[in-house]
């Protein structure tokens, strides 16, 4: 489950913001119906069914989304309007995470491309194994993620913390960067080999390619 180790929303507002960016996460379209379900719940760190009921018509009361016949719900332009506003948001953060395999072979690739390319982009990168923390390395991922305006992630070895949290930032409305080294392109998920992947040979290409993405996708944090 998605909502494990993430704190429960500190009221209805930021419940329905969560949902919000739930649908968005899921849309691939303006106006397209997105599947929704009650077994959703979990992804919202919602109490229970109570809560998740009580949150979803809220939604549609308060114009952000319509519910559609065959359980699924289309985002209003009120809705976009709000995710607007959540994504100005985190952007005003000028952390970087970087997902990524946290391998040996991969060191030059931090040190001499994704460090130094986030930051010619004028933001400050952070990778989780180098944080000192004294809580679970889970609740630190998920605190780190939040509090970041951008997400890089990494898909060299495949590994599936990177693909979490991934679609963990997606769903907060946290832009994210896909990288994968050349070699390991071709294994790419295909829930994700739709995004527009950076493939990268050597730590000083990805260090330009990623400074330049950023740059065209993202707003220099102020």
């Amino acid at each position: 489950q998605v909502g494990a180790g993430v704190p429960p929303p500190r009221g209805p507002i930021e419940a329905m913001d969560r949902l919000l960016l739930m649908l968005r996460a899921k849309s691939a379209a303006f106006g397209e119906r997105i599947p929704i379900s009650r077994d959703d719940y979990p992804l919202l760190a919602l109490k229970g069914l109570t809560e998740w009921d009580f949150v979803i018509v809220q939604v549609r009361d308060q114009g952000f989304a319509t519910l559609e016949p065959g359980n699924t719900a289309v985002i209003t332009l009120k809705g976009w309007t709000r995710l607007g506003e959540l994504a100005h948001v985190s952007l005003e953060s000028s952390q970087a995470f970087v997902a990524m395999w946290f391998a040996p072979e991969l060191e030059a690739a931090w040190s001499e491309g994704f460090a130094p390319g986030i930051t010619d982009a004028g933001f400050s990168p952070v990778r989780v194994d180098l944080v000192e923390h004294n809580g679970k390395i889970c609740d630190r991922i998920i605190a780190e993620i939040r509090r970041s305006g951008l997400l890089v992630a990494d898909f060299t070895g495949q590994r599936g913390g990177v693909y979490f949290e991934a679609g963990y930032a997606m769903g907060l409305g946290i832009p994210v960067i896909w990288t994968c080294r050349h070699d390991d392109a071709s294994k790419l998920h295909f829930d994700t080999r739709q995004y527009n992947h950076i493939i990268w040979q050597t730590p000083q290409e990805l260090r330009e390619k990623l400074r330049d993405r950023i740059l065209a996708t993202v707003a220099r944090p102020a």
